[in-house]
């Protein structure tokens, strides 16, 4: 009975050091808005309509379902793109810095689509987060975004996307 006891008392005292640095995933949803500072871009050459170019974008993004809900923020990147014809893919980092001062590095991958006759661009893909600071240090996650451009690169896009996923914060 004494070996039961002290197992038990060992067990409790073990789950208590342990069970504070675990971490449960929390869904996050949201959506954000952007506006094309800058792009830089070149015809490749090789077919007609090959273009491949970078592009850098500032924004809000505002949280609907997570740890940050309610709160808008500011959110700002680079987008690194290949495309022939507005049809191709597009990968970069973005960065949001929340009102206490963390920010999180968010790594997106996707493909885009012209639409509307080419007065609009879809894109979808995956975003896993990179780093971060403050109370987002050490934090892991990944999700899906959605995203609708109105028009050109060369004239100062606006965007609108929609962002799922989950976050798990140390």
């Amino acid at each position: 009975m004494k070996r039961w006891g002290l197992f038990l008392a060992m067990l409790l005292s073990v789950s208590f050091v342990l069970l504070p640095g675990v971490s449960v995933a929390e869904e996050v949803a949201g959506w954000s808005t952007g506006h094309t500072q800058k792009s830089e871009m070149m015809e490749v050459g090789n077919v007609p309509g090959h273009f491949m170019g970078v592009s850098q974008f500032h924004g809000l993004s505002f949280y609907t379902k997570g740890p940050d809900k309610g709160e808008m923020i500011n959110r700002m990147g680079t987008t690194i793109f290949d495309v022939v014809k507005g049809q191709g893919t597009g990968t970069g980092y973005e960065v949001k810095t929340f009102n206490d001062g963390s920010t999180v590095v968010l790594k997106f991958s996707g493909n885009q689509l012209p639409i509307d006759g080419g007065k609009k661009t879809a894109m979808e893909g995956i975003w896993e987060v990179a780093g971060g600071t403050g109370r987002y240090a050490g934090a892991k996650g990944s999700g899906t975004y959605k995203t609708v451009r109105i028009g050109d690169f060369k004239t100062g896009a606006d965007s609108y996307a929609d962002f799922t996923g989950t976050i798990t914060m140390k």
